[in-house]
Formats: C-alpha cells, structure tokens, sequence
C-alpha cells in the first residue's frame, strides 16, 4: 500500500499536493463541482458494516490513490465505483455488495416497502431512523401512528383491542385467544395487529401509486398479515423482526430510552414479562414465515446486518444490485439499443391465415435476433390488464406503470409546467356534427395546423370559474396536453371522452369520481366550461373555416380523459445499471417521460408518430446516439397507427419496412452492442384497440447464448428462457449476463 503523506485540509477534503499548490480533488455532478469531505465518505462506508475509525482509515487510503494518480477532478459515479472496487479489494465482496446496494437501490423500479417489526424495546424506531437516510428513504410510518388515527375513528365499544396498549389486555370478555396464544395479552396484540395491518396496507398502496420507497416499523407488523403477497408485483417487500434474546440487556433498552429519549418506561417494566411473551411470538410466527430475525443486542451491528440482509433478499431477485458493475474501473460497458415497436403484439387473424401480423410479416432481421438471442414474454402493468401508451412506456424506463396517468405525461412532453397541485388532462381534438354527436374522436388524425387551434383555446378565461388558470398545448397529431391550475382543484375526476368503440352520442359530461367529493364536482364543472368555451372559439376558427371547405373533418370539439397529477419519477442516474439514455422518436408522449426521467431526447424533422414517419433517420441518429450513451431507445408507432385503424395489412407492411431498415442498421454498427426488441403494448387490429396480452421481447447481443427459439412472434416468445415477466424488469435483463446454459 502506497504511504505517500496526506496533506492537511480543514474539513476533511481529499487533497492534491503538487509542489507547494494545494487544491482539493473535485467531485463533479450534473455540471456542478464540490470538493468532497473525508468525513462524509467515511460515514457512508459506515452502513457498510465498517466503524468510523476504520472506515475513516480506508478513505485516508483512496486519498492516498488518487494523490498519487495525480487525480484533480472526478465524476461522482466514477467515484462510487472506485469506492466499491476498492473495498471489493481491501474488505472483500460483502462489504462492497452493501456498498453497492446501498447506492443502487434508489434506482429499483418499483418502491422498496420495508416493513420492521418486534416487541416493544428492541430497536425498532432506532434502526428505522438510521436505516432510512442511508437508503435515502425519505417517509418513515409508525404503526402506532396508525392505530391513533383509526382510535379517533372507531370508538372503545366497535374495536375495544384498539384503545388498550399492545401489551394489555382488551377489555372484551369475549375476546378469542388466538392459536398459539396463552393469555388474553397475547390475543389483544394479535387482534390490535389484524385491524392495524387494514391501515398499514393504506399507506403502503398510497406510497406505491406515489412511486415512494417507504419504512413502516411497529409491534403490529406481525408475519403472516405483512407483508402484503398480492402487491409483491407492485412493490419490493421486505419484512425483518427486531429480537433481544438476553432479557437483561432487553430491559437495559427501556433505561436507556429513558434517559437519553425522555421517554417513561416505568409501564414497560411493569409489562416486561408479557413483553418478553409478545417477543417469544413474533419469533415464533417469524420463524414459520420464513422471515428474518435481527439480534439486536450489539445495537451497533443493527444497521449494517439490516442492510446486509435486505441485500442479501433483494439480490436473489436483482442480482446487479450487489455485483460489480459492467463497467467498472472506468471501463465503458458495451451500449445498448432499445427498439420499441408501438403496438406491435396483436392476435391472430383469418385474413392473415390464422397468423398475428407480426407472425405473416416478412422480418428476416428480427427472426435471426430471436434465433441467435433470448426471447420471453413480458407484461407492461400486469397479466389481465390494459395497458395505455403512458403506462407501457414507464415500465420500458423500469418506472411503476401506475405511477402516472396520461395526462400528467402528455403535459410533461408538451413542455408544460406542472407545479404541485396542478391538474393534467389528456385531450383530442374531436368532430362533432350539427347534433353534437362525436362524429369522430381524432377529428381525421388532424396534424396540420393543429397548434393554432391549440394556440386559439390556451388560456381561456371561463366565467365563474374562480380564476382557474388553463394551459393548453398541441403534441402528437390531434392530441392536446391541457393543464388547470387553482385553488381546491383534484384530479378525482373523469373526462368527456366515450372512447373507443362507444355507441353514437354527445360527448360524456366530466364528472366525479365520488358524486360526495364537492372539490371533485368543482373540477369536473370547471372542465366542463372548458370544453364548452373551447368548442364555441373553435366553432368559428379559419382553420376549421378552410377544413369544411376542403371536405375535412372539422376539429371542432375537446375530448378529456387521463386526468391526474405529476408524482414523482425515479430519475435515470448512473448507478450500476447504464442509465446515460437517449430516446429517438417523434411521440411526445413517449418523449415527455424520456424528458422526465433525464434523457437525452432525440426529434429531427421526418420523425412522425404514424407510419410516415423516417426510419432511415431515426436509425441514422441511433448510430450517433451510441457513441455518448450506454442506452438508446428508438420508439416507432405506426403498427399501433395501422392496428387502430383495422387495417392488418398495413401493419404487416410497416413492420417489413421497419425490419429492412433496422437490418441496416445492424450491418452499419462498428462496435460491439446489446439489442432488446419488444413493445409498449398491444393493439388488436379486429377491434381497433389496446388489449391486454403479454407483449415479445428477445435481446441479442454480446454475452448471450440462444435459447432454441427460432423466430421472433407472439406464441415464439412464450417458448424462451425469458419466460414471462414484468415489462420494467426489461432493462435490467438487457444487462445481466445470459451466457452460458439458461438460467
């Protein structure tokens, strides 16, 4: 090890000694530049299992390393992997792999639920306090909590269990001892913990819909009640039991609680044994789930084994999670391109010989990708579920597919602002008859001069409106984002569109969600005016003049659907999967998410969300994208524009052209890559609408060995290694390693 001396830096910063200059080393992030302390670093090796003195001495000795590199500036993601490569070295690979974990884990692509339960004075608010910040974790729930809220709602007399402590006794006589249980104590935890868990699972499902990473501790976690198995495809459970075996150092945690907490502990004694007696059970109940149990006696371990073990959980699922990254020690990994085929999965039809279009188009690229990669099946929010564009798109950039209505994407890509508590709409442009009848939802696919009748109704003034301020704009075709923004607003409400399919009619009136909800009905009242504001201007504008005149469908009306409200998108930051991303298209809706998230977002003039769209030029710019990004997604949509329109044929043709011009770009690639070809969802052509089947996805490329599977198509798919799996798990799989026998 190199002993060259450290020179002296007031607040610990790494520091760089040439000659007589002195200048800390420079830690750069998204353009910003901050020298970087020794004492923060070290804190963080700290979760890692390492104590301060120690973890303080291995960040003296990567100061000494990048002294001695001559190192002025470094990326921060670099950084971390030069941290973990490091400890890797130095204090083997499980202290690296909680390293690692701890750093990735803010890039899951669902929320990390961590549920911390035990008998009372066994660490459990402690360890959620110190867990949380390391996991940057930012929303901690305490059970206790929970069951205050439901005492202000259910009186003494409905839930008696409810109003006692959890180490008393209820005061219903006919309470029930439950198996296993030995005295009433007993049965009123386990009944206080059955009525808690009802709240617990609210705010678990409220963090989900959030996309928010959340802790919840308490005694009336009990295994068996949570975790909650049927949001496992929602959200990353992990549930660990807090245990202080030794009775003497048990009763030593409510002294001390005392005194440095303030807070009494004179009942908790008084209760010990049935304390004691709660722990016992929970093991017990523990032991039969299968869950893991932290000795909390060396209350100094309890964070690093809690990270360790929720490594330990979560590594068998994502294995990237812990394992050294593809690229690391500054090695660039080999990129990746990510073709979406908008629409692409359909079913088969009698007009194509009992085939799928995907199955009668000539696609001589994609069946040699399916042939020399791995195929599966891939469900875009989960399997009986329809998805929407919105909604496949986020799991394509691993997000929660719930995390976001349309409405607050299509905002995002038309530029909008969305501030907290502004209402996002998704619109079309429609064609209404003399009637008021819908004539037609798309108004023809209306594309020209679409942003001057957007222009016409941003910014309405509608009457009796309480100063609702709306913002409209124009994105893809006869699509419109529209915003409200004002007092007592909610997104708790349904637009105006019937929707595909729908009989004959006027357009739906907004409404509530709950006809109860009065902040719901004036929302839905203020787009109602809207609408109806909206219609009057384009009723007489010149574009609408000179389309009746050419014997065009007039865009002479506003439909709404998609309502919701921005939450918040896990940002695509380095950090063991290559998140450096492009997106090239000319969806807006595909690119406000890309935008969202980070992404580098790629448009040229000729990039259409039709079937007229450039795919010469798209792939042109796949192959400059490369060269700065590890991953580049390429969208295209007109097989969902022709299967939307019934027209089979159509996108047969369009998928051969697609497979033509992507086998160019193939042959044109002079490094080496990885490709995943798959869709967002499916469009059925017979019906005209997105249906809920599972969508093919093969990946090809370096490392990967064949699966057997000889061409690329639906029923294919379902034949290969991948077998089926959630669509935001795809970018992860496109960066594992498939070398070798399956797995």
């Amino acid at each position: 090890m190199l002993q060259l001396p450290a020179a002296p830096c007031a607040g610990g910063n790494l520091i760089v000694t040439e000659g007589a200059a002195e200048r800390p080393i420079q830690i750069t992030h998204h353009g910003e530049s901050l020298p970087f302390s020794r004492g923060l670093l070290a804190r963080s090796l700290y979760a890692t299992g390492l104590d301060f003195d120690r973890a303080y001495r291995r960040v003296e000795q990567l100061q000494r390393q990048l002294q001695h590199e001559g190192t002025a500036s470094l990326e921060k993601r670099r950084l971390a992997r030069r941290i973990a490569d490091f400890l890797e070295a130095e204090e083997g690979p499980d202290t690296a792999g909680r390293y690692r974990l701890i750093r990735r884990l803010r890039r899951l692509p669902k929320p990390l639920i961590l549920y911390i339960g035990g008998a009372g004075g066994t660490g459990k608010s402690t360890l959620a306090l110190d867990l949380a910040p390391q996991l940057r974790i930012y929303r901690i729930n305490a059970t206790d909590t929970v069951r205050q809220v439901m005492r202000m709602v259910f009186a003494p007399a409905i839930l008696p269990a409810l109003h006692v402590s959890s180490y008393e006794a209820a005061t219903d006589p006919s309470a029930e001892l439950a198996p296993g249980t030995t005295n009433p104590q007993l049965a009123t935890l386990e009944e206080q913990a059955t009525r808690v868990c009802v709240g617990v699972r609210a705010v678990v499902e409220r963090a989900i819909a959030e996309n928010i990473s959340l802790v919840v501790e308490g005694v009336h976690l009990l295994p068996g009640l949570v975790p909650f198995t049927d949001l496992e495809g929602e959200a990353y459970q992990f549930f660990v039991v807090l245990s202080t075996p030794d009775e003497e150092v048990h009763r030593s945690h409510f002294l001390a609680r005392e005194t440095f907490a303030g807070r009494r502990s004179s009942r908790h004694l008084d209760h010990f044994t049935v304390i004691r007696e709660q722990q016992d059970r929970l093991l017990h109940l523990a032991g039969e789930a299968d869950i893991p149990i932290l000795d909390t006696t060396d209350r100094e371990q309890s964070l690093s084994t809690a990270i360790a073990l929720l490594g330990q959980s979560l590594s068998q699922r994502l294995p990237w999670l812990t394992q050294a990254s593809v690229g690391s020690l500054g090695e660039r990994r080999a990129p990746a391109v990510l073709l979406v085929i908008d629409g692409l999965p359909d079913r088969p039809l009698r007009s194509l010989g009992a085939r799928t279009p995907l199955e009668a188009a000539r696609t001589p690229t994609l069946d040699r990708l399916a042939r020399e990669g791995v195929s599966g099946l891939a469900d875009p929010v989960a399997p009986g579920v329809v998805p929407d564009t919105a909604s496949g798109n986020l799991a394509l950039f691993a997000q929660s597919p719930r995390v976001m209505t349309r409405g607050p994407i299509e905002a995002l890509g038309a530029g909008l602002k969305l501030k907290a508590g502004t209402i996002a709409i998704r619109g079309n442009f429609a064609t209404l008859d003399e009637r008021g009848s819908v004539v037609d939802r798309r108004a023809g696919r209306i594309r020209e001069d679409a942003k001057k009748l957007a222009k016409a109704i941003d910014k309405l003034d509608l009457p009796a409106s309480d100063r609702v301020k709306v913002r409209v704009r124009a994105t893809t075709e006869h699509r419109l984002a529209i915003t409200l923004r004002g007092e007592g607003l909610t997104s708790a409400i349904q637009g105006s569109d019937p929707g595909e399919g729908a009989p004959s009619g006027p357009p739906l009136a907004p409404r509530p969600l709950d006809p109860n909800d009065d902040s719901a009905e004036r929302t839905a009242r203020v787009l109602a005016l809207f609408e109806q504001e909206a219609r009057r201007v384009l009723a007489r504008h010149p574009v609408n003049e000179k389309r009746r005149e050419n014997g065009k469908l007039e865009a002479n009306a506003v439909l709404t659907r998609g309502v919701g409200r921005v939450h918040r998108l896990l940002p695509l930051e380095p950090a063991g999967l290559p998140l450096e991303a492009a997106c090239i298209g000319g969806d807006r809706t595909v690119m406000g998410i890309a935008s969202a998230l980070g992404a580098s977002v790629i448009h040229r003039r000729g990039m259409t969300a039709n079937v007229d769209t450039d795919l010469s030029l798209k792939f042109d710019c796949v192959l400059e994208a490369l060269e700065e990004h590890d991953l580049v997604m390429v969208h295209v949509k007109g097989a969902d524009i022709a299967a939307h329109d019934r027209r089979p044929d159509l996108k047969v043709a369009f998928l051969e052209r697609l497979d033509r011009e992507f086998g160019t770009l193939l042959d044109r690639l002079e490094q080496p890559v990885r490709v995943a070809v798959t869709a967002d969802h499916a469009t059925l052509s017979e019906l005209g609408a997105h249906g809920a089947d599972p969508v093919p996805v093969l990946i090809w490329g370096e490392g990967i060995a064949p699966d057997g599977v000889t061409t690329y198509g639906e029923r294919a798919a379902g034949t290969g290694r991948l077998s089926r799996f959630p669509l935001q798990l795809l970018i992860e799989r496109l960066f594992e390693q498939y070398g070798g026998e399956a797995s």
